[in-house]
C-alpha cells in the first residue's frame, strides 16, 4: 500500500522560539521510510527562507519538499520541479488596492522574497524573530509571486481583498491574508500528490490556520500541542507541543505499536 506523510515546519517540527529543530524527527524519518511512507515538507516558508534550516534536516531525501504553501516543489536538492505564480492580472490587483489602502505587502517565489515597500521596524523584528531572515525591498517587476501576504488586521478590508480575488486561495489570520493562485494551499496540494501518486493512506501534521484543510481530508489529521484550538478541532489526533518534540515522540509511540 503506498503511504505518504506530510509535515508542516515552523510550530511543527521547528521550535521558532529558540530556533531548534525536533530533536530526533531525522532518526524517526528514517523509520518511517523503512515502513514504507514517502515523506514531504509543506511549509509555508519561501525558498529564501529556509536557508538557516539545520543543513541535514533541509538535505534530508524527501520524496518533495513543497514551499510557498503548495506553489513550488523542490527535490531534497532543493532543484525546483514546478511553481505555480499569482497570474499577472491579480498583482496588478493587489498593488492598487494596497497602495490605496497604505498597506504593506509581501511577495514570494523562486525569484526573491521582498516586501514591496519599506516595513515599519516591527515587521522586520517579526521576521527575522521566525526566521532568521528578512525580505529585502524591492516593488515588483515581474517576477515570479507564488505567495503574497498582505498585512491588515481590519476584517472589512480582508473582506474587501477576498472579493477583490475571487478565484485566489486565501488565508485570513488576524493580522494579514495569505494569497496563492487558484488551487494552491496545502490541502489541494496533498489532494493533488493522493490522485498523482496513488497513495492509499495520507498522514498530515501541522499548527497552523493553513494546515485546517489538509488535516480535513487525510485519512489520520494530526495536530501538535501548542496548536490554535481550530486547528486541533479539525485533527483526528492532538498530540505533544513542539516544544516538547511532540511529533518525534508520538512517531516513537506509534512506531512501538
Amino acid at each position: 500500500m503506498k503511504k505518504a506523510i506530510f509535515f508542516d515546519v515552523d510550530g511543527t517540527l521547528y521550535f521558532n522560539k529558540f530556533h531548534r529543530l525536533d530533536a530526533d524527527i531525522l532518526e524517526q524519518f528514517d523509520y518511517l521510510k523503512e515502513d514504507g511512507f514517502d515523506i514531504y515538507l509543506l511549509s509555508s516558508r519561501s525558498p529564501f527562507e529556509i536557508v538557516h534550516l539545520p543543513q541535514e534536516f533541509l538535505s534530508y531525501p524527501y520524496a518533495g519538499m513543497i514551499l510557498d504553501g503548495g506553489a513550488e516543489l523542490y527535490d531534497h536538492n532543493q532543484n525546483l520541479l514546478y511553481a505555480s505564480p499569482l497570474e499577472e492580472d491579480d498583482i496588478h490587483k493587489i498593488i492598487d488596492y494596497c497602495q490605496n489602502n497604505n498597506l504593506l505587502w509581501r511577495y514570494s517565489g523562486p525569484d526573491g522574497n521582498y516586501f514591496n515597500s519599506t516595513p515599519a521596524d516591527s515587521v522586520r523584528y517579526h521576521w527575522r524573530k521566525l526566521y532568521m531572515t528578512c525580505p529585502l525591498v524591492k516593488k515588483w517587476e515581474g517576477d515570479r509571486a507564488c505567495n503574497v501576504i498582505i498585512w491588515t488586521n481590519d476584517p472589512q478590508k480582508q473582506k474587501e481583498i477576498v472579493e477583490l480575488l475571487p478565484e485566489a486561495s486565501i488565508v485570513r489570520y488576524s493580522d494579514c491574508v495569505e494569497i496563492r493562485t487558484k488551487g494552491i494551499s496545502k490541502e489541494d496540494t496533498v489532494k493533488q500528490f493522493r490522485k498523482e501518486k496513488g497513495y492509499r493512506k495520507v498522514i498530515c501534521v501541522g499548527d497552523g490556520m493553513n494546515d485546517v484543510g489538509m488535516l480535513e481530508i487525510a485519512d489520520v489529521g494530526v495536530a501538535v500541542g501548542n496548536a490554535k484550538q481550530a486547528v486541533k478541532d479539525a485533527a483526528d489526533l492532538v498530540i505533544g507541543d513542539v516544544s516538547d518534540n511532540g511529533v518525534s515522540a508520538w512517531l516513537e509511540t506509534r512506531r512501538g505499536r
